[in-house]
């Protein structure tokens, strides 16, 4: 049986093995026609890779009867249409005219920057207290209590945090969700992923180390 392969799916595996060779990406998107499946696809491929990433709405110039809100709600658009990346920065710009080309230049700058970066062991533990001490782990129903013992900074090129606890199982997504926001919204981060390994502690297995990733 013979398999058909349009221009689409071509354009789609090129753009992921771009995607796989880039540091960062500028996603393009056309802000008269708005976020396509296509495009969210390659966003989802994006995260998945672990790239930084800038969202670069073109065509401003295209835009009718633009007013001091516009720009907002063009803005808004773009991070409800792409939360699957919500830590991208946009720009919206004109290819046409070169208005904010500069603007889109230094977040690209400011992306590569955080994906790269790396953060001391000191700050991210003070960070992670102020967060355990705002809001506990929850506990089960059977009474256990999920317990933080501490983080480090495991790589970068995306910053990638290990938090050792007692038990992975025992924090759920909404706790983990907080935690992540926790850290973007103390040290920034914006432009990249972020990724946190939640290590149950456990005794050493047969092989391997004394941590296993749940």
């Amino acid at each position: 049986k013979s398999i058909e392969y349009g221009t689409e799916f071509f354009m789609i595996n090129r753009a992921f093995k771009a995607i796989r060779r880039s540091d960062v990406v500028v996603l393009v998107i056309d802000i008269m026609e708005g976020v396509s499946e296509q495009e969210c696809r390659l966003a989802e491929r994006i995260k998945k890779e672990g790239r930084a990433c800038v969202i670069a709405a073109n065509k401003w110039d295209l835009v009718p009867e633009k007013d001091n809100k516009s720009h907002g709600i063009g803005i808004r658009y773009l991070e409800g249409s792409l939360r699957v990346i919500p830590w991208a920065a946009a720009v919206i710009v004109s290819a046409e005219t070169g208005q904010r080309l500069p603007s889109l230049l230094d977040a690209v700058d400011d992306a590569v920057e955080q994906h790269r970066r790396r953060v001391s062991t000191a700050i991210l533990n003070e960070v992670l207290k102020d967060a355990v001490d705002f809001q506990k782990p929850p506990t089960t129903a059977t009474l256990k209590s999920g317990k933080i013992y501490y983080c480090t900074q495991v790589s970068s090129r995306p910053p990638t945090i290990a938090l050792f606890v007692n038990d992975a199982k025992l924090f759920r997504d909404n706790y983990r969700r907080y935690i992540e926001g926790q850290f973007r919204k103390s040290l920034g981060f914006r432009g990249t992923p972020l990724r946190i390994l939640w290590r149950s502690k456990g005794y050493r297995p047969a092989s391997g180390g004394p941590y296993k990733t749940q």
